[in-house]
């Protein structure tokens, strides 16, 4: 009935010209266009909602703040729906900040409205010592498409600036672009530097000078009043309009600000260094933009309109000493990897063409390079209306998908040609449509149901977890789609296009008749084989057990240590980063210092092109940057260098090799100093932290620090661990003020004053904005005293200070002071206190790093500790006394352990699924599980395979692999479904149950190894890949092997457990 259904169709089509012409020109304009239209990027984006909510709780040390707003903080954040992690950073100084992380997916605007509306209902956040409370989205239209660098030869850093910063409004122009950032450069401040002699000398305080400068950028409408013309707007101008009409302000009477203070355009206090340096120039102050794209929007065409519209402005005579350089381009970047995957497939689908020549025809090669590309076109269309983009992942799933779906072309071509030829040959005139129609209804249920149970192999991977759910997900959207698509052409389109091509009396060329005229051999020692099979019991006992044997080997191979696992292998790309942490304490002017001489070693090598440096700023931050705490990264002894390589295509060594050589030049040519040295490589697939983070929980600090101690020499033993960090200041000294009041009032001065001089000799105030200066920006007036008063402690308490009676003092005698040991930063995961051991793995997988160290921990322990409780994501410890504390492992290690743990679920589940459909088909449940035996013989291809690829190259098995044995289900079992369907009928035509199955074998054997070889020639396009050749080898091991088992267990397996498997029905 079902194949009577699918006939009908198909006859129906065939036989309307018209309306298959016009469906053939609609699928491939529609198509391209789609492919045209679709937004274009380098990699699927990962919508995860997040925010930073932090603000100031003044005077309380941090513990104090801990137990006190911290706690609470988080209580109130845990409940917001969605909300997945909250890690809470509270430091000396008590800055508070929380970044609170919504589930993968979670609609943003949702998780905005939801976070506001629960911190507006608690009222503490704004209120009492609480200060300074600010919320900040972190938004994926943030991450920037494209980095600048902007210099010039005649201009000061601050006026590259401002001339950057007039190119904002041509950019924010051009379609598709979000946001923009300027980064570097001196922002400019008015600045008054009060000389506290002076002031002394001539009666003037400090409030006196704020009031004047308050004063000075006052203009106020004070309404309108009725004048004989109407009424006339009165407005009140008090302001300064310059700089020297600033410094004649009256402070006093007869005195003017510029007697007491030095009144200049600076700077800004908050002051840090952006530069650029190469091999041929030494580092250089210069001004970075970042420009952002629009969620949706096509990266390539955003970054190129980009480039035009600041084209045009630098050829502007006002911009002629300007030049620039594009250090990162996220949309060339993607337009040259989705040009280069796009002609992998085109390759891939000529590899089909060229396959099928040689083993058919021309004609039925040419009909296959018809239908499959107008499947992805088809495809491509259904993408576009359903909102997806075109990445790297989405043509991966193209490629993975061909797989899969040239086995309905070539099925039903394979089909219409062979009935051609044998309606020729028994001289019967037929009619084409019929004849077509006639070849889909023989192989109509078999068509359906492979493309069923591939679908449903697929489907389990919309569920995959975490960040990996929605980087994947091309893969579940696209090859489910490409598959149906396929078996609708299949049925629609390409028994029309069969028609017009094929012909019954087509001249074989040389080559396929030599092809040919081998296959037809190796078809008669196949059959041979299989009557072996049939009628030697013993023989096929022993081939089914050879081939359990072979399956259990091959399994334990991993626990050998002859195959490797890895989550995934590390990319190779045009840049990676360096962190510079210095000692806690550490000058601006140190790090700096420091950070250029890193730069030095940095471009020493030869396939370093270019740095930039970010030191005590915040970097421009790309995706990565967020989940490795580049935002926070904006103390003064921190800095942050983007290093850009030389482009892949002109290298013969990885970035990670790279990076592995910039390491030991860092050891050589630093010294200890490089132990302050990380290097932060982009992963390729979501973010982590770190490769290897521990979490440390415990009440105590003093246990807790024992714990990191004891694990970081544990871990500084094993082979691979480079760039270890931790989270725990460095113990180093403060100095401490304590305020002596008696001394104060007995002096008759203001506790007030001493204070706001105390402060002043701290760090300058600022007191508002300037608005008479004309600028792109915001100018900040600030107060501030003379560098020598605030560059030491001994500075500070030498400014002249006025007491009662006429008399002079120092600030020093109001203070006492004492050093002591600074206090660390404290930090919370959702609400346990925790720090944080984090470290890069290099030449080796982080599974065999992490079960080395867990078997150490386990085995030997850790000194001061003794293991109460373990599992592979964390494990529980107890001290000689009795307290409980946890180590919970992230990083890297979490991710593979979740996603290898889905993925295997997805397995399982495809599986179930696959047994479902079998079983509805069949209506037994004996023959799907025969079906599904064949599913294990592609694990002896894939790990045989992975075994050879170990040994000689140090190829691990990796996710991509998982991910090429989850559509080999689907290929396996679709040649079995095949297979069978064809014993069914010759069955169902008193055909004995062996010879059936021979010949089921005869006329099957063509069509399998033509699907199994287009697949796998086809799938060597992406061998070279870094990232996703493991799916490549899955087909070419996995598939080759597993398809000539599949061939000789499958049917031995019918025999075996079927009745009549003597031979007789």
């Amino acid at each position: 009935m079902v194949n009577n259904f699918i006939a009908a169709i198909s006859h129906f089509f065939a036989e309307n010209k018209s309306l298959s012409y016009l469906l053939l020109v609609s699928i491939a304009v529609f198509g391209a266009a789609s492919f045209m239209a679709m937004p274009k990027q380098y990699n699927p984006e990962i919508i995860r909602p997040a925010f930073v909510v932090s603000f100031a709780y003044e005077g309380a040390m941090p513990e104090t703040t801990l137990d006190r707003v911290g706690y609470e903080l988080v209580q109130k954040l845990q409940v917001v729906p969605g909300v997945e992690d909250i890690y809470t950073k509270i430091t000396d100084g008590s800055l508070v900040m929380s970044t609170v992380m919504f589930e993968v997916g979670y609609d943003k605007a949702q998780a905005k409205v939801d976070l506001l509306t629960q911190l507006q209902s608690h009222s503490y956040l704004a209120s009492g010592a609480v200060t300074n409370l600010q919320i900040t989205e972190i938004n994926p239209e943030t991450i920037p498409v494209m980095q600048l660098v902007f210099s010039s030869a005649e201009s000061t850093p601050a006026m590259v600036r401002e001339q950057v910063l007039s190119l904002r409004e041509a950019v924010l122009t051009v379609p598709g672009v979000s946001e923009l950032s300027v980064v570097g450069g001196e922002d400019s401040v008015v600045m008054v530097e009060v000389d506290p002699s002076a002031m002394l000398a001539r009666g003037v305080s400090l409030d006196m000078v704020e009031g004047a400068l308050t004063s000075a950028s006052l203009r106020v409408s004070s309404g309108e009043v009725e004048g004989s013309t109407g009424a006339v707007r009165v407005v009140l101008e008090a302001s300064a309009t310059t700089v020297s009409e600033l410094g004649e302000l009256p402070v006093a009477p007869g005195v003017t600000l510029r007697e007491v203070a030095s009144v200049f355009v600076g700077a800004s206090p908050q002051r840090s260094y952006t530069w650029y340096a190469s091999k041929d120039v030494a580092p250089t102050e210069v001004v970075m933009l970042a420009v952002s794209k629009r969620e949706g929007s096509s990266a390539p065409v955003v970054t190129a309109e980009v480039k035009k519209a600041i084209d045009a402005k630098l050829a502007l005579s006002s911009f002629k000493n300007l030049s620039y350089e594009i250090v990162s381009d996220d949309g060339a970047v993607a337009a040259s990897e989705i040009s280069g995957l796009t002609s992998n497939l085109i390759s891939s689908i000529l590899i089909v063409g060229v396959v099928l020549f040689l083993f058919l025809s021309t004609r039925a090669a040419l009909v296959v390079l018809i239908t499959v590309p107008l499947t992805f076109l088809s495809v491509l269309g259904i993408g576009l209306l359903a909102g997806e983009s075109m990445n790297r992942i989405t043509l991966f799933a193209l490629i993975l998908s061909l797989g899969l779906l040239v086995d309905a072309a070539i099925v039903v071509v394979d089909n219409i040609y062979d009935h051609l030829k044998r309606a020729h040959a028994a001289g019967r005139v037929v009619s084409l449509p019929a004849v077509a129609a006639g070849a889909v209804r023989e192989v109509g249920v078999g068509l359906v149901l492979s493309a069923l149970t591939s679908v449903v192999v697929f489907l389990p991977m919309n569920y995959i977890t975490g960040m990996m759910g929605p980087y994947m997900g091309p893969i579940a959207f696209f090859v489910p789609m490409a598959l149906i698509a396929s078996l609708v052409i299949a049925v629609v389109l390409t028994p029309f296009i069969a028609i017009k091509l094929l012909k019954h009396d087509e001249e074989e060329n040389k080559l396929s008749a030599f092809f040919r005229r081998k296959l037809d051999g190796l078809t008669q020692l196949y059959v041979h084989l299989l009557h072996k099979i049939a009628y030697q019991e013993r023989f096929r006992k022993k081939l089914l057990g050879s081939v359990l044997v072979v399956f259990l080997l091959v399994l334990i191979l991993p626990a050998f240590g002859l195959v490797h696992f890895q989550m995934l292998p590390k990319a190779d790309r045009d840049q990676f980063y360096v962190y510079v942490d210095a000692p806690v304490g550490t000058s601006l002017d140190e790090t700096n210092n420091f950070s250029k001489a890193v730069a030095g070693v940095l471009t020493s090598h030869p396939e370093v092109e270019t740095v930039e440096a970010f030191v005590a700023g915040a970097p421009i931050v790309d995706f990565n940057g967020l989940f490795k705490g580049a935002p926070g990264r904006v103390e003064k002894d921190q800095a942050t260098i983007r290093v850009d390589l030389t482009s892949t295509d002109e290298r013969s060594i990885s970035s990670t090799a790279i990076a592995a050589e910039v390491r030991e030049l860092f050891v050589k040519e630093l010294g200890p100093s490089a132990s302050l040295v990380r290097i932060m490589e982009e992963p390729p697939g979501p973010p982590v932290a770190a490769t290897f983070e521990a979490k440390l929980g415990a009440d105590n600090s003093e246990v807790r620090e024992k714990l990191r101690l004891e694990l970081e020499e544990l871990l500084a033993g094993i082979d691979g661990v480079v760039d270890e960090y931790t989270s725990a200041d460095a113990e180093v000294e403060e100095v401490v003020y304590t305020l002596n009041r008696e001394a104060v009032a007995l002096s008759g001065a203001s506790q007030e004053s001493v204070l706001n001089w105390y402060l002043l000799a701290n760090a300058p105030k600022q007191l508002g904005e300037y608005v008479a200066l004309p600028s792109a920006e915001r100018i900040g007036l600030y107060l501030t005293v003379p560098i020598s008063y605030r560059d030491s402690p001994i500075g500070l308490e030498t400014i002249p200070f006025a007491t009662t009676g006429g008399d002079h003092t120092l600030l020093g005698a109001f203070l006492s002071k004492e050093y002591i040991p600074r206090t660390s930063a404290l930090y919370l995961e959702q609400a346990k206190s925790v720090e944080y051991v984090t470290a890069e793995i290099e030449g080796r997988s982080i599974v065999y790093v992490m079960i080395e160290l867990l078997r150490g921990i386990i085995d030997d322990g850790l000194p001061s500790f003794t293991v109460t409780d373990w599992g592979l994501f964390g494990m529980t410890l107890e001290t000689e006394e009795g307290e409980a504390v946890t180590i919970a492992w992230g990083g890297g290690w979490e991710m593979t352990l979740e996603n290898f743990r889905d993925l295997g679920v997805a397995m399982l589940v495809a599986l179930f699924l696959v047994y479902v459909v079998l079983v509805a088909q069949y209506g037994s449940f004996a023959t799907p599980g025969y079906i599904l035996i064949t599913v294990p013989l592609g694990l002896i291809g894939i790990f045989s395979g992975f075994l050879f690829l170990d040994q000689l190259f140090g190829i691990y098995l990796t996710a991509t692999a998982l991910i090429g044995f989850i559509a080999l289900i689907g290929i396996v079992v679709n040649n079995a479904i095949i297979y069978l369907e064809y014993v069914e009928q010759a069955l169902a035509e008193g055909t004995k149950y062996a010879d059936a199955l021979i010949a089921a074998g005869a006329v099957r054997l063509r069509p399998i190894l033509l699907t199994s070889l287009t697949t796998v020639l086809g799938s060597l396009t992406i061998a070279s890949d870094p990232v996703w050749s493991g799916l490549a080898w899955s087909f070419v091991f996995g598939l080759s092997l597993s398809t000539l088992l599949t061939l000789v267990v499958f049917p031995a397996v019918l025999l075996q457990f079927n009745q009549g498997a003597n031979g007789e029905n």
